[in-house]
């Protein structure tokens, strides 16, 4: 083997390491000034979430088994825990995790490649966009590659290592287990890895015996790590999860019949229809058999339809060796427009995709050249040229994006590096030279240049993150740019309605909301909406109707029913206002607020006993709420039934509340008119300091220092009350002058 070109494979790695850590900074700093950068957006927003849900509340996480694999949510809570919630901090540690899979993908390729084809592969990985793109994305990919290349790094062991000590077997299965916690269809690689011991044993004519331990070894590395993971999440929600929940339904996006529509499903009122189909179409509850029932429907569709579901599977084949970079978040081209780096590095046109469009090529051509070499047939060869096809089958398998695809790409650039290699080497370079150009114009099929505008997607998720940013301007003109093109997008439509209802323009939401229902007469829940804005806008009658329609599909939905309840009061139903406010309290009996209206329209209907009942419910079920002790004390005051209990009870509201002007107001009555004047100076005292300005606190003051024989200060106060009457009048006679004269000035619409 030929020297290395910089130096001992270790100061080589170091190097590269440095160059690639250098590019993975500059790259941040251009980034930082993205709309994105601090605004994560679908996966990246819900690994994020979780993350901050683990580092301030429990880290057991949340009672249910995990939705998505939870090693990077746990690794960034703990960032989150020592640094504080922002974005610097991880994205610099993925920075240090893109370099040293750099310098890491160099020793390996040293351990079974000649050095010129290590150094070409850890140069390409040093520039290659999308590692550097997804460096910058708080996602597990960078994890999930940096574990899959450690795992490698022990395999091959050291250069005179004759066989694997069980020691490092062990580490093996904590570093795939790790890795499947990062990204879980690395799973896959355990059978091939049981496959590849059993053979590299056995060609060493290693016994039985130690074929067993070791496996039995990678088995437990493995169960070490997933086991806790597995029993906590039967702890928490009573199911048998190995790891997450999601695999099912990512299984179906990529295997059903209608492949381009749930591939392209974003987050959203979509989203949430297709993973509740479980539950909404056979009554499915638990995490395992919701997951279970959509790998079902796949299988399904395999049986009954085998040949869509083969062609299926050979395009996404076609679509992993396709050079462009298919998105699941966000577009990496457009990215572009943060980062000069990111532009040289990631780029089509001329019919090239670059960089994967060059890559892909020319990893096929090496990888069947490297088969057919000595080298191939060792145990490492055999390993690295094993690993990219099984990852590239865990993909397929699912459906193919860029960030899926990436953690094979470090594997290929050993295989591209060596085509190069091959080509050099090659007594029949011309020929060799054709199969990579042949293989590279299928791979770019359609490799047309960047779209200089943004597509409907991207400008969603621009929109949203303008309305994060509190820009509602620029993200109702976002969300517009949307409906131009794509006029009935549901997120659109719902997230442009939203920001007319806070900005009180609540006709404008009200016609969105219309508008998605023409489309989507289904959704329940924008119906439900619709019905709230009409409520806003006090058109109680097309909100009842709204309503009433619900309730036939959703007859047992609390909210619904107490909102039904308030539009049948304001629009003077009043004995239907209480049959709905009853409804949602044999739903919600626990519901304080539901009942607190329920004991107001009792007593506006003149039925003071049963209000008083709800009422003394609520100060029992709410102990600590001064309002309803107020509102009974007052209604037994009304009826002059119980005065000793009222007393008790405003006291008890002015010791909850001390600054409760009402409960002041109520105690300081009761004792006037029980002639206890000494006893109610106090309050209407206090009430002075919370409501100077009222007349009337002045005039009851005014009273009872007369009463008192205080004749001074009762004329303070009445003198003081009879001066806020006057002013009171000047400030409406000057009031409407003014408004008189600028409706003479302006036109009689001024406000």
């Amino acid at each position: 083997m030929s020297r290395p070109v910089l130096g001992t494979p270790q100061r080589a790695a170091l190097w590269l390491g440095v160059l690639a850590l250098l590019l993975r900074l500059l790259y941040l700093y251009e980034a930082a000034d993205s709309l994105f950068f601090e605004v994560p957006v679908v996966d990246a927003k819900s690994y994020v979430d979780g993350a901050l849900e683990l580092s301030s509340s429990s880290w057991l996480g949340p009672s249910r088994p995990f939705w998505q694999p939870p090693l990077y949510p746990y690794i960034l809570g703990l960032i989150y825990s020592i640094c504080g919630p922002g974005v610097w901090a991880p994205h610099l540690l993925q920075a240090l995790v893109g370099a040293g899979i750099c310098a890491l993908l160099y020793l390996i390729a040293y351990r079974v490649f000649p050095p010129s084809v290590a150094l070409g592969a850890a140069l390409a990985a040093t520039v290659y966009g999308p590692l550097i793109y997804f460096g910058g994305e708080l996602l597990p990919t960078l994890l999930g590659i940096g574990l899959d290349l450690l795992l490698v790094y022990v395999l091959l062991g050291r250069m005179s290592d004759k066989e694997l000590t069980p020691k490092r077997w062990l580490l093996a299965g904590v570093l795939l287990g790790l890795s499947a916690l990062a990204v879980a269809n690395a799973l896959l690689f355990l059978p091939m890895l049981l496959l590849w011991l059993a053979w590299t044993h056995h060609r060493a004519g290693t016994e039985t015996r130690r074929i067993l331990l070791n496996g039995g070894l990678l088995l437990l590395g493995s169960g070490l790590i997933i086991a806790p993971v597995t029993a906590r999440n039967y702890f928490v929600g009573a199911d048998w999860v190995l790891i997450s929940s999601n695999a099912g339904v990512n299984f179906y996006i990529g295997n059903n019949p209608d492949y381009e529509q749930t591939v392209n499903i974003r987050p959203g009122q979509q989203w949430s229809e297709l993973v509740e189909m479980p539950e909404r179409v056979a009554g499915i509850e638990t995490a395992s058999a919701k997951s279970r029932f959509f790998f079902a429907q796949s299988f399904e569709f395999a049986r009954r339809e085998p040949v869509a579901f083969l062609g299926l599977t050979l395009r996404k084949f076609y679509l992993f060796w396709r050079g462009d970079e298919i998105r699941r978040n966000l577009d990496l081209y457009w990215a572009r427009q943060d980062s000069l780096l990111l532009s040289a590095l990631l780029w089509q046109g001329l019919g090239l995709a670059f960089p994967f469009g060059l890559v892909g090529p020319l990893a096929l051509f090496g990888w069947f050249s490297f088969w057919r070499q000595p080298a191939g047939g060792t145990p490492q060869g055999r390993l690295l040229a094993l690993l990219p096809l099984v990852y590239m089958l865990s993909v397929v398998l699912f459906f193919v994006t860029s960030r899926y695809r990436l953690p094979a790409v470090p594997f290929l650039l050993l295989f591209a590096a060596y085509g190069v290699h091959s080509i050099r080497h090659s007594n029949r370079r011309f020929r060799s030279l054709a199969v990579v150009i042949v293989l590279g114009v299928i791979c770019n099929i359609g490799a047309a240049p960047v779209a200089a505008e943004a597509d409907t997607q991207q400008h969603f998720w621009q929109g949203y993150a303008y309305e994060k940013k509190a820009m509602p301007i620029n993200a109702m003109e976002e969300y517009r740019r949307v409906l131009h093109r794509e006029s009935d997008h549901r997120g659109a439509l719902l997230a442009l309605a939203q920001l007319h209802n806070r900005q009180q323009e609540h006709d404008e939401a009200a016609r969105l909301y219309e508008s998605y229902l023409r489309e989507h007469s289904e959704a329940d829940p924008v119906r439900y909406l619709l019905g709230t804005t009409y409520l806003q806008t006090k058109r109680y009658a097309k909100a009842i109707g709204v309503y009433e329609a619900l309730l036939l599909s959703r007859p047992d939905w609390a909210r619904l029913h107490g909102e039904l309840a308030y539009a049948y009061l304001m629009d003077g139903r009043r004995e239907q206002a209480l049959g709905a406010y009853r409804r949602t309290l044999e739903i919600r009996p626990d519901s304080s607020v539901v009942r607190y209206q329920l004991a107001r329209l009792y007593e506006s209907l003149g039925d003071r006993a049963t209000a008083t009942a709800e009422l003394r419910h609520l100060v029992q079920q709410a102990p600590q709420q001064a309002e309803y002790r107020i509102h009974l004390a007052n209604l037994l005051v009304q009826q002059e039934t119980a005065p000793a209990e009222a007393e008790d009870l405003l006291r008890e509201a002015v010791e909850l509340e001390p600054k409760s002007a009402a409960a002041h107001w109520g105690l300081g009555l009761l004792l006037a008119r029980q002639q206890r004047y000494e006893p109610a100076l106090p309050h209407f005292e206090r009430l002075l300091v919370l409501e100077s300005d009222i007349a009337l606190v002045h005039r009851c003051l005014g009273n009872l220092y007369q009463r008192l024989g205080r004749q001074q200060d009762s004329a303070q106060h009445f003198q003081r009350a009879a001066q806020i009457t006057r002013e009171g009048e000047v400030r409406r006679v000057a009031e409407a002058q003014i408004r008189s004269q600028v409706e003479q000035l302006m036109g009689s619409a001024a406000p």
